[in-house]
C-alpha cells in the first residue's frame, strides 16, 4: 500500500465552495476549525459526560485486541463482541488504566444513534439526545438530505477496521475532543482491499479482509498496489469522506470524541463500491 499524499486542509471554506469544489468532485478534505465553536470542543471532557450522562445505559463494542471489530477472531461472536455499562464506566474503561486495554472498548452510532432523520422527521434519542444541543449541523450539509448523526467515545490506540459506508451517504466526522489519523481509499481501489464476500460467513461485506497494520501479501498481493491518502484530524476539524470511499482510523487522543452526520447525494454515484452494493442489494430482492 502506498500514500500518495495529505488531504488537503483548507480554513474558513464557505458552503459555496464546498458545494462547488469538493462535494460533488467526490474530493476528501479537512476544515480545519471548522467546529472549533461548538460548544461540545469546550464541554466534552471525560467529567462533564460523566456528570451529564453518566447514568445511562449504553452498548459498546469490546475487542481482544485495539482493532474493531477484530477479524483475526476466530468466531463472529468474537468479532462483533459487545458489552453494556453505563457511560461513566465506560469513560472511566478508556480513560483509565493500561494504555492496552483502554483501546479494548469502542462506543458508536451504531450502538447507540445521537439523531437520525426517518421520512422527513427528525427524531433524537431519548438518553443521547441532550448532547446534540452542544453541536451544530454543518452549514455543509443540506437539512433535507441528513441521514443519521451518531457520536463516537474512545481511548487512545483503537484502529477501526479498514471498510465503506454502506448507507450510501457522504460523512462529516466532527472531532470533538482528541484526535484521530485516517488513510482513505477511492472507490476505483475496491479490488486492491479485498472486501468479504456477500457469499461468505462474515455478514461485514463492507470491510476488507485485509489488515491495514499488518498485511499478509501471500494472501492480499493486490493490497501492495493500493494507494490512499492520509489525513489527520484534531479538536475542532472536520473531515469530509465522500459516499462510497472506504477509510480506516486510528485514535490517537488520550480521550476521543466524535460526532459524524450522514446526508445523501444529491446525485447517486456510478463506481465500483456502488455497483457493488447495487448487485447483492438486488440478489437480495424478492424478484432478484
Amino acid at each position: 500500500m502506498q500514500v500518495k499524499g495529505d488531504v488537503e486542509r483548507v480554513s474558513g471554506l464557505e458552503p459555496r465552495d464546498f458545494v462547488e469544489k469538493f462535494e460533488p468532485l467526490d474530493q476528501p478534505v479537512v476544515i480545519a476549525d471548522g467546529a472549533a465553536d461548538w460548544l461540545a470542543v469546550a464541554r466534552w471532557s471525560p467529567a462533564y459526560l460523566k456528570e451529564r450522562l453518566g447514568g445511562i445505559t449504553v452498548r459498546h463494542k469490546v475487542s481482544s485486541t485495539h482493532q474493531h471489530p477484530n477479524f483475526h477472531e476466530p468466531t463472529l461472536a468474537g468479532m462483533f463482541a459487545r458489552g453494556t455499562s453505563t457511560l461513566a464506566e465506560l469513560i472511566d474503561a478508556v480513560t483509565t488504566g493500561p494504555r492496552e486495554a483502554r483501546s479494548r472498548r469502542l462506543f458508536t452510532g451504531d450502538e447507540q444513534w445521537l439523531l437520525r432523520r426517518r421520512d422527513g422527521e427528525t427524531l433524537l434519542d431519548p438518553e443521547l439526545g441532550p448532547l446534540y444541543r452542544d453541536v451544530e449541523l454543518p452549514s455543509y450539509i443540506p437539512r433535507d438530505r441528513l441521514y443519521t448523526v451518531w457520536a463516537w467515545f474512545s481511548g487512545p490506540g483503537v484502529r477501526t477496521w479498514l471498510h465503506y459506508d454502506n448507507n450510501g451517504c457522504h460523512n462529516l466526522n466532527a472531532q470533538i475532543t482528541g484526535a484521530k489519523e485516517a488513510l482513505l481509499f477511492a472507490p476505483d481501489e475496491l479490488e486492491r482491499l479485498y472486501p468479504f464476500s456477500p457469499d461468505g460467513p462474515n455478514p461485514a461485506h463492507n470491510c476488507a479482509a485485509v489488515d491495514v497494520e499488518a498485511p499478509d501479501f501471500s494472501r492480499y498481493p493486490a493490497f501492495r498496489d493500493a494507494t490512499a491518502v492520509r489525513a489527520r484530524i484534531e479538536a475542532g476539524d472536520l473531515l469530509f469522506i465522500p459516499a462510497w470511499w472506504s477509510h480506516t482510523f486510528r485514535h490517537e487522543g488520550d480521550f476521543n470524541s466524535n460526532v459524524n452526520f450522514w446526508w445523501k447525494p444529491a446525485l447517486e454515484r456510478d463506481n465500483a463500491v456502488s455497483r457493488r452494493e447495487a448487485t447483492m442489494a438486488a440478489a437480495k430482492s424478492p424478484s432478484g
